[in-house]
């Protein structure tokens, strides 16, 4: 078996279990996970601890001169070295920004004004910047401004494919849960657990890997990263049930039911046929995304047909909950909302890039081609 393969093992084995502790079992796991997050800012503060053990310890061997404790002070001595060198790294380490196409006022101002009022009625201030991705995706991404993880830059990343394969109304929609969600107002641990998912990870890119100083910490967070999304996996999917709690707040209830099943539909419909013929042209999966950005409305409104509707609505339907996957199925998030049967229709007027990118539609699809699909995918713990 594979290194990557016994990973996936090992960390599918936990999440079953876990499934199941979450299920039978919400206080206890809630408790659990919170633990976990914070083993995460142990693992950073461990180093300067260390550092200040190792002070302390040196001046204990050193204080009854002329018996001086060799012993002791040669084994605090290169512990503590050490640990101050990592120590340093650590203060100068600054996450990188999600990868993307910044946008600015002037490129979208409908897009700024809708993000600006949406926050505003949930008594919250907007984002720091807006990113346009290659992925599908509308997620909020909070990036530490330090190497602790308390003050943060917000970041909205919105998939340009998001954005096309959506109508405007149903983009507002899906921006209020998504706005509603890290409002925090009655989710707030939820959505600390489920933000961490995002910031552990970025102390273990391979970038940082070659650096001889932050190699600790990088080693640390190759085991604690995977197994902090495994284990908060089921946090997540419960924040993103109250997200969409959140969205009945400022939208209509049908408004909701569609924009919620249209979104699983085509989440299902790109990774099972879009994105599998792309990768079957031979290209990078990123530049096969950015090249083909222009026939996405076309592919989605040949195989999106009224006609072939329900039987996709029926596979969203029908799908089970996978193990690594924070998004809840689709039928629980109807249950969530006061509903059993989906509900979706063929789009036949404008998408939601045509309505709020019209001057920089182009420009940033020519741009894109360089931007890799985020790294951090949901669905993969490791």
């Amino acid at each position: 078996m594979s290194d990557r393969g016994w990973k996936q093992a090992v960390l599918q084995g936990i999440g079953t279990r876990i499934e199941v502790m979450a299920g039978l079992h919400p206080r206890a796991y809630l408790l659990l996970t919170t633990i976990l997050a914070l083993t995460g800012f142990a693992c950073l503060a461990l180093f300067p601890l260390l550092v200040l053990a190792g002070v302390a310890g040196i001046y204990q061997a050193l204080v009854n001169v002329p018996d001086i404790a060799w012993s002791r002070l040669l084994a605090w001595v290169p512990v503590t070295a050490l640990c101050a060198l990592v120590t340093y790294r650590i203060a100068r380490f600054r996450p990188a920004l999600p990868a993307g196409v910044l946008l600015d006022r002037e490129q979208a101002p409908d897009l700024f004004g809708l993000i600006e009022d949406t926050a505003e009625q949930y008594g919250r201030a907007g984002v720091d910047r807006i990113v346009i991705t290659g992925g599908y995706q509308l997620d909020i991404i909070k990036t530490p401004r330090t190497a602790l993880p308390v003050w943060s830059i917000r970041s909205l990343a919105i998939g340009l494919p998001l954005m096309q394969c959506l109508s405007s109304q149903q983009f507002s929609c899906l921006l209020a849960r998504r706005l509603g969600q890290f409002s925090k107002r009655s989710n707030p641990l939820l959505n600390w657990l489920f933000e961490l998912r995002d910031i552990w990870p970025r102390y273990r890119t391979p970038d940082i890997r070659t650096d001889p100083w932050f190699l600790p910490v990088y080693l640390l967070f190759s085991v604690y990263a995977p197994l902090y999304r495994v284990v908060s996996t089921a946090a997540a999917r419960l924040d993103e049930l109250q997200a969409d709690s959140y969205a009945m707040e400022v939208c209509g209830d049908e408004e909701v039911l569609e924009t919620i099943t249209v979104d699983a539909v085509h989440r299902l419909f790109l990774r099972e046929k879009y994105w599998p013929a792309i990768r079957k042209l031979g290209m990078r999966q990123a530049a096969a995304i950015t090249r083909t950005n222009s026939g996405i409305n076309t592919v989605l409104r040949t195989g999106l047909q009224e006609g072939r509707i329900g039987e996709w609505i029926g596979k969203a339907m029908s799908m089970e909950q996978q193990w690594n996957d924070p998004y809840p199925f689709l039928a629980q998030r109807l249950d969530n909302i006061g509903h059993v049967h989906a509900r979706m229709h063929a789009r036949t007027g404008e998408s939601a890039a045509e309505d709020y990118l019209p001057e920089s539609g182009q420009p940033i699809k020519a741009a894109l081609e360089n931007i890799p699909v985020p790294r951090f995918s949901q669905a993969q713990p490791w």
